[in-house]
C-alpha cells in the first residue's frame, strides 16, 4: 500500500501538554506554506495514486474553507483512489461547512482531538473546546457521511481520576465512535505543564491505570491492536504502514518520508520551509538500523513481528539473531512466539520501551 503524510503546522493556540512541530496561525503565512507544500510535491516529482493520505498537525482544521479548499486540490491529482481519507481536526475549529467541504473531496475519516469530555478537565490543559462542541461535531459527521471517526484521549491528566476516563469510553460508546487512540499523558521539555512542575503518572500508576482502561474498553467492545489504539470495525489503515514498516511519502515542515533504504527529514523551520528549502536531513539506513525500527515498530502491534517475513526480507534467522534478548523476555513473560509471530504480551507492552533498549544494545 502506497501511504502520504502531510503536515499543517498551525493551531489556533498551544494546548499546554503539545510538543508536535507547530506554530499559532499566522494568517499571512498559510498560503505561502500551501505554496510551499506545492513546490515540495512538484520538486519531488510526487504523482503516485495514494491508497491512504492523514492531513495531520499541528491543527489542520484551523484552515479557513478557502485555505483548506487550496489543500484539497493540492492534493486531489494523488487522491482519485485513496481508500483512507484521514484529516485531523479540533472540535473548536469546525463547522458544518468544513464537514460539507470534507465530504466533497472524499475525506472519509476524522481523528478529532477530544482528549477528554470533561469540561473542567480540558480547561486544566488549555483546550478550548466543550464536551458539548465535541458532540456535537460527531453527530455532524456521522449526518454527513463519515462513518469512521478516532477519537484521541489522554489519560493521567491533571484532577483525572479513573472514572473520569471510564464515563469518557462511555460517552465514545453511546457516540458509535468506531477507532479510539488514547494515550498516557508524557510531559516533555518547554511545554507549560513540565514548566510549571506538574508531575504525570509514575511507572506503576501508569500501569495501573493503562490496565484497568484496557479490561474497559474491551468490555465495550473495542478490539486492541496497538499498544494505544483500539477499534470498533477497522483499525487505522495509514498507521498500519508505518507499524508494518512500509515506506510512505511525507511532506510539510517536520515531516518524515521512509523509501528505498532512506529515512528523509524535513526542516523543523517554517520560514525555511516556506522559502523552499524543505530537506534537512537524508539518512542512510544499515541493514541493523532497519531490523531494530522494524521490529521496534512491529511489537507495538498485538500481533507483532511476522518471523517468516523478517527472515526473507533481512536474511537473517530472527530466534537465532536475538536469541538471549528473545528468551529473556519470554521468561519474563513480557514477549512470545504464537504460530509464526514474535509479539509482545499485555504485559510487556507497559514496558515495550525497556525491551527495545536491548534489542538496540
Amino acid at each position: 500500500m502506497k501511504a502520504l503524510y502531510v503536515h499543517i503546522p498551525f493551531c489556533d493556540h498551544i494546548c499546554s501538554y503539545c510538543d508536535f512541530c507547530k506554530v499559532y496561525t499566522i494568517q499571512k503565512w498559510i498560503d505561502p506554506y500551501l505554496d510551499a507544500l506545492a513546490y515540495e510535491i512538484n520538486d519531488k516529482h510526487i504523482n503516485d495514486h495514494y491508497d491512504t493520505i492523514y492531513i495531520g498537525g499541528g491543527t489542520p482544521s484551523s484552515l479557513n474553507i478557502n485555505q483548506l479548499t487550496k489543500l484539497f486540490e493540492l492534493l486531489k491529482p494523488l487522491s482519485k483512489h485513496v481508500l483512507e481519507y484521514t484529516i485531523e481536526v479540533n472540535p473548536e475549529s469546525m463547522d458544518d461547512n468544513k464537514l460539507k467541504l470534507f465530504y466533497k473531496y472524499h475525506i472519509n475519516r476524522l481523528s478529532i482531538g477530544v482528549q477528554t469530555f470533561h469540561d473542567n478537565l480540558l480547561k486544566s490543559i488549555d483546550r478550548y473546546h466543550t464536551s458539548i462542541k465535541a458532540t456535537d461535531l460527531i453527530q455532524s459527521a456521522h449526518s454527513i457521511g463519515i462513518k469512521d471517526i478516532n477519537v484521541d484521549l489522554i489519560y493521567g491528566l491533571p484532577l483525572q481520576t479513573l472514572q473520569d476516563v471510564y464515563e469518557d469510553i462511555d460517552i465514545i460508546k453511546e457516540l458509535d465512535i468506531s477507532h479510539v487512540s488514547i494515550y498516557s499523558l508524557i510531559l516533555e521539555d518547554h511545554t507549560k505543564l513540565k514548566n510549571i512542575n506538574y508531575q504525570p503518572l509514575n511507572d506503576e500508576q501508569d500501569a495501573y491505570w493503562y490496565d484497568h482502561i484496557h479490561e474497559y474498553l474491551l468490555n465495550n467492545d473495542f478490539k486492541h491492536y496497538e499498544v494505544s489504539n483500539y477499534y470498533h470495525s477497522k483499525p487505522s489503515l495509514h498507521n498500519l504502514i508505518y507499524w508494518h514498516y512500509q515506506d510512505y511519502d511525507g511532506i510539510g515542515v517536520s515531516a518524515h518520508a521512509l523509501k528505498n533504504h532512506h529515512r528523509y527529514e524535513n526542516t523543523r523551520c517554517i520560514t525555511q520551509y516556506m522559502k523552499f528549502h524543505y530537506l534537512e536531513n537524508s539518512i542512510e539506513l544499515s541493514k541493523n538500523d532497519e531490523m531494530f525500527e522494524k521490529l521496534m515498530m512491529g511489537l507495538r502491534l498485538v500481533e507483532g513481528v511476522d518471523i517468516f517475513e523478517f527472515n526473507e526480507l533481512y536474511q537473517v534467522n530472527l530466534l537465532m539473531k536475538y536469541h538471549d534478548i528473545i528468551n529473556k523476555y519470554r521468561q519474563l513473560k513480557m514477549l512470545e512466539i504464537h504460530d509464526h509471530y514474535l509479539r509482545t504480551t499485555h504485559l510487556g507492552m507497559k514496558y515495550l520501551n525497556s525491551i527495545l533498549v536491548d534489542f538496540l544494545d
